[in-house]
């Protein structure tokens, strides 16, 4: 019933805007080249914030976060985004778990490795 009910949840996204599912995980993607990305981004999170409240999906705003990918020779613009969910700032990591994989905003595996 799930999986039904999650299947429109890619849909809402737009353009430019990738949106992975893994059972009751979801993922955001998005290549932001300017401010204009940001803000569609900002955009996206409220759509989806939206469908959830539409469905009445609950939300835990702790596992939701911000991580900036980019690399070593190129900064991430300078100016890091104020995202918010449910007027909640969303935290911004430098690295992130998922699936048992230690993710860097650099992409590089070395405390995946490590542990």
């Amino acid at each position: 019933m799930f999986i039904i009910l999650v299947n429109d949840l890619v849909d809402i996204c737009g353009e430019n805007i990738i949106l992975y599912l893994f059972a009751d995980d979801a993922k955001m993607y998005c290549h932001i080249k300017d401010l204009a990305d940001k803000d569609k981004l900002k955009r996206e999170i409220e759509k989806f914030v939206t469908w959830t409240n539409k469905w009445q999906v609950s939300l835990n705003i702790n596992k939701c976060k911000i991580m900036l990918v980019h690399h070593r020779r190129y900064s991430n613009m300078g100016v890091s985004p104020n995202y918010v969910m449910n007027n909640t700032p969303l935290e911004e990591v430098m690295e992130i778990k998922d699936l048992g994989v230690c993710f860097d905003s650099l992409l590089v595996f070395d405390k995946h490795i490590s542990e």
